[in-house]
């Protein structure tokens, strides 16, 4: 739900032109302070958590229009460095689907990695205070969604004039006769209420429905840990989470 699915040339080129920006910026410090050892010794498990995020990302739950991203598990899993990088890898992939725009690549990226890494340190808030895995885990992801979805509103209201200006130009080229026409009986050109962001719209829309998918997701999510706790402990790093 977080995952911005607008194509290219919708955005203004200043806001996602900053988005790839703080990437790389991110992406230097990143691998400067990364050991090669334990990137590579981790690779297999960042290819894998890849792999199930693009699935995950994939398949759409009818009505809600809701899609789960798993970043929250594949934070958990593979920590805040490595998670930053496997949502760079999704998002490019996904943008060559057709799966939001090729521009929109750095700002998706931020967006989930917003959604790994306060689902990481979340998890960990939780484990420590409850020790219980089950709401450890549910608490992490929907609160980690929440943040991330309005992450997602505001990089969507911070283009809202870019938008009305597209509108207008269209609407332009369609009606101009019509524009003349306005303007001969006395009215002022200017932007009409079909030209308009309804940003408030957007929200009332988003939310509701965001609401049911990070309980779905929250689910799914502790699902998954529950049954990598039986399988292979050793990845949450807890030795003696209680289920």
């Amino acid at each position: 739900m977080s995952h911005i699915h607008l194509p290219d040339g919708v955005l203004p080129v200043w806001l996602w032109a900053s988005g790839f920006i703080v990437v790389i910026l991110i992406w230097t410090i990143l691998l400067r302070s990364m050991k090669k050892e334990n990137l590579t010794r981790r690779l297999p498990l960042l290819g894998m958590m890849a792999a199930v995020m693009v699935l995950g990302a994939s398949v759409e739950i009818v009505p809600i229009a809701y899609h789960v991203n798993l970043t929250i598990i594949s934070g958990i899993l593979l920590g805040p460095s490595l998670i930053f990088l496997a949502t760079f890898v999704v998002n490019t992939i996904l943008a060559l689907f057709g799966h939001g725009g090729i521009t929109v690549i750095g700002l998706n990226t931020l967006i989930l990695s917003i959604e790994g890494v306060l689902g990481y340190f979340l998890f960990h808030l939780f484990w420590n205070v409850l020790k219980r895995l089950t709401p450890a885990i549910f608490l992490a992801t929907f609160i980690a969604l929440l943040c991330s979805t309005f992450a997602m509103i505001g990089v969507v209201s911070l283009g809202t004039s870019h938008y009305e200006e597209l509108i207008h130009q269209e609407r332009g080229k369609g009606i101009i006769g019509f524009e003349f026409g306005k303007e001969k009986e006395g009215h002022h050109p200017g932007q009409t209420a079909e030209e308009k962001v309804n940003l408030r719209r957007f929200i009332a829309i988003v939310l509701p429905l965001g609401f049911i998918g990070w309980i779905l997701e929250g689910v799914i999510t502790t699902l998954i840990a529950r049954y990598l706790r039986r399988l292979r402990p050793d990845l949450l790093h807890l030795e003696k989470a209680p289920l």
